[in-house]
């Protein structure tokens, strides 16, 4: 059995960047379930079929510096072998059966109230090794009261900053 990573990114990016990504994959996937993920070097399509494993795991680490959480979604699938649909049992933001546990993380802001420009680190995985690039997913619009001019320059800060570190 041989495993390829096709595709990997990541990155610090605020929520709403990140909420836009899952509306695009969303989208796709409900559609046709052909999903196509792109960066500057590399694009990777996919078509999901009807029915398809899913997992969801939420995570939490505490150490000394605090708790970090983890939250993923994987969808799997067989080009072998076909799914059979189990009864849906999962609901996000809303009510179930079961006590939901909450996580209420305060955060703190920078001055203004306005969260952080996105930083990308992104990796694009192909043939002939690993290639640095943004994903082609479109940004949101930047939060009211900020022209996209201002998030480009808070963006080039941060990865001036970056490159220094």
């Amino acid at each position: 059995m041989t495993e390829e990573t096709l595709l990997s990114i990541e990155g610090s990016h605020d929520r709403t960047t990140i909420a836009s990504y899952f509306h695009q994959f969303a989208e796709q996937l409900e559609a046709d379930g052909s999903v196509t993920f792109s960066t500057d070097k590399n694009e990777v399509s996919l078509s999901v079929p009807e029915t398809a494993e899913f997992e969801l795991e939420v995570e939490s680490e505490t150490e000394e510096e605090g708790t970090e959480y983890e939250v993923e979604f994987e969808i799997e699938w067989s080009t072998e072998e076909e799914e059979t649909a189990e009864e849906a049992v999962l609901e996000i933001g809303g009510e179930t059966e079961h006590e939901q546990e909450t996580i209420d993380e305060s955060v703190d802001e920078p001055e203004g109230g306005q969260e952080p420009a996105a930083s990308d680190e992104a990796e694009a995985h192909n043939e002939e090794g690993e290639a640095g690039s943004d994903a082609e997913m479109e940004p949101p619009d930047p939060p009211e009261g900020r022209s996209e001019v201002d998030a480009a320059e808070d963006d080039e800060s941060s990865q001036a900053t970056d490159e220094h570190q």
